[in-house]
């Protein structure tokens, strides 16, 4: 709920303070409430905060001897206490009692290497009057982009903050275009759609003086799994609930995102939180239909809050609304996202927030780093030779305007080739171990990445803090070492988290199967987005046509069963998808440029 920026100038004909002025307005979607700045001939800071996000006023400085050190911080330590405990024995004193202080202390203590200390979610830069250090955590749960050159350097925590500096053009190129035909609303690690622009990426940190020094400081490793299964279990569980403790502690007004599922049950139950919301639809008890991958949530949500004694809301979006969200959704986000599935996400938030909840829950991450897709089950999904959330490669390409990938099977088989071989395995791996760590890898380094964006971005548009307690580093780390059949256990999905958690649950919750976020069904909804797509046919001079055949979108108002990306989006949300591409692309007057 925080927003950074900044900028490092080598062109003294570029204005600092100009170029804060302009990064204030890009963030403000990341808090209006609290501004602050640090300007200097060389460099400025800038920080976007809101009243709800529980953090002192920013920058941060302090000094030791005769240097001087300014942080920006978006974020939260889970360890803010211990790391406080420790500086403090080594002289540190605190007029703060932030996490922004910890970090920057720490930084003061031990150099970049602080990121290996830190416990949290974040995204910060610190300027230690040599070159500016930038940041971000393990697991990518705070965004964080940059563009350098001639110009000198410049950071911000959206696309936004970084194209509100005039050295940097909104251009896109082949690789953005296929980025967002062939693999949206997925990116790959780093890409940032945008030429000139980049994220960094997970687990990565950067310094930035004469030029940028990037360095990975933490990725998964493969090591021999000594504990027997019930070892196993007593650790998970023991790791689960110290992340679930932490992160109550350090929450406000809580609420659980509770779908009835085993991974937003399980946060509930061991969280003790007792009140509770869930999203449905208008409509969905007359269309919805049940099938081996999926069910509907109101009897499971019913059978928890009885059990647990929840103060439970259900919010019921209607077609009109939901179709509306999409344009919020994509400015909240930055880019075309998951469509409906991010609106629904940010509606559901908004009313989190209008009832005076400044926190929620979400399972979020259990299906990465348990097994719990249906790839993992089904042998020729799993070793697929491509993305099995994104198998319909000719379908995709064929909505790609002429002139763009003479290959496009080709540029995505190079993409998934190198996000397999980035996986770290053992020598002795079997077949089925081997390809279970590379899939635990993709998943958590690709897939999860747009659900994680998801989240931040419309928790923060909607003035919530967003908690995911399985994404704790130390349980990411030790799952990605405990073999397959432990993980599938009693051969179910997510068989070793059921046996984590069978004494917290109800019977019929612990045996629930693997149920997506919920969709709409209401025909309504499907009429509505068609009726939006036929608008933007009647608009010759859209963006989008730069990029997208005219003829493939007429050819989409014909309803097909094509998945565009995975369970989550079917039919109508593949419309909703153009619809959000093409307002992307008007938003940020896109410039496409061809090799």
């Amino acid at each position: 709920m925080n927003g950074i920026g900044g900028v490092v100038v080598r062109d003294t004909g570029i204005n600092s303070m100009q170029v804060c002025d302009n990064m204030q307005t890009a963030l403000k979607s990341r808090g209006a409430d609290l501004y602050g700045t640090y300007i200097s001939a060389e460099m400025c800071l800038i920080h976007m905060g809101s009243n709800k996000s529980h953090v002192s006023k920013q920058p941060v400085r302090a000094t030791m001897g005769q240097k001087a050190y300014i942080l920006v911080f978006d974020g939260e330590l889970y360890n803010a206490e211990e790391l406080r405990q420790e500086l403090s024995k080594l002289g540190y004193r605190f007029s703060d009692a932030n996490d922004a202080a910890v970090v920057l202390h720490s930084y003061m203590a031990w150099g970049q290497n602080c990121v290996e200390q830190f416990n949290g979610v974040f995204a910060f830069a610190i300027w230690d009057e040599a070159g500016l250090f930038i940041a971000r955590d393990r697991l990518g749960l705070r965004p964080l982009f940059y563009a350098t050159g001639d110009f000198g350097f410049v950071f911000a925590s959206t696309i936004k903050g970084v194209l509100s500096h005039p050295s940097v053009p909104a251009e896109i190129g082949d690789e953005g275009v296929a980025e967002l035909v062939l693999m949206g609303p997925g990116r790959s690690p780093g890409f940032a759609l945008f030429t000139h622009v980049r994220e960094l990426a997970p687990g990565e940190c950067a310094y930035y003086k004469d030029g940028l020094s990037l360095h990975t400081y933490w990725r998964l490793k493969a090591k021999h799994h000594e504990d027997s299964f019930s070892q196993t279990v007593e650790t998970v569980r023991g790791l689960f609930a110290d992340s679930v403790r932490r992160h109550v502690a350090k929450s406000g007004s809580i609420v659980s995102l509770l779908s009835g599922g085993l991974d937003s049950s399980a946060i509930t139950a061991i969280s003790r939180i007792k009140d509770s919301f869930s999203v449905d639809y208008v409509g969905n008890e007359k269309y919805f239909f049940a099938n081996s991958q999926k069910d509907e949530d109101r009897e499971y949500v019913e059978i928890m809050t009885a059990a647990r004694g929840l103060n439970h809301r259900r919010i019921v979006l209607g077609s009109d609304e939901l179709a509306d969200s999409l344009t919020d959704a994509m400015n909240a986000r930055g880019f075309p996202g998951m469509a409906d599935i991010d609106g629904a996400l940010l509606l559901l938030l908004h009313r989190v927030a209008a009832a005076g909840f400044d926190t929620a829950f979400s399972g979020e991450g259990a299906d990465e780093i348990f097994g719990g897709y249906p790839w993992y089950q089904d042998e020729e999904l799993l070793f697929a030779d491509t993305f099995p959330w994104a198998r319909e490669v000719e379908y995709r390409a064929s909505f790609l305007a002429p002139g763009f990938l003479p290959s496009p099977k080709e540029f995505l088989q190079n993409r998934f080739n190198r996000a397999i071989s980035a996986a770290n395995t053992l020598y002795d791996d079997d077949k089925t171990e081997k390809r279970a760590r590379q899939m635990y890898n993709l998943n958590l380094g690709w897939f999860m990445q747009t659900l994680a964006s998801r989240s931040d971005c419309m928790a923060t548009a909607a003035g919530i803090r967003l908690r995911t307690p399985f994404l704790d580093y130390r349980l990411v780390e030790y799952l990605f070492n405990v073999p397959w059949a432990m993980k599938n256990h009693d051969e179910r999905e997510k068989g070793l988290l059921r046996e984590v958690v069978k004494n917290n649950l109800p019977d019929k919750i612990l045996q629930r199967r693997k149920t997506p976020f919920p969709k709409i069904y209401t025909p309504g909804y499907t009429k509505r987005v068609q009726d939006m797509l036929k608008n933007l046919l009647h608009d010759k001079n859209a963006l989008i046509y730069q990029i997208v055949k005219r003829e493939s979108l007429e050819g989409l108002l014909a309803e097909n069963d094509k998945k565009w990306y995975g369970q989550l989006m079917t039919y109508p949300q593949t419309v909703a998808y153009f619809l959000q591409l093409n307002a992307w692309m008007s938003a940020y007057n896109v410039k496409v440029t061809k090799i």
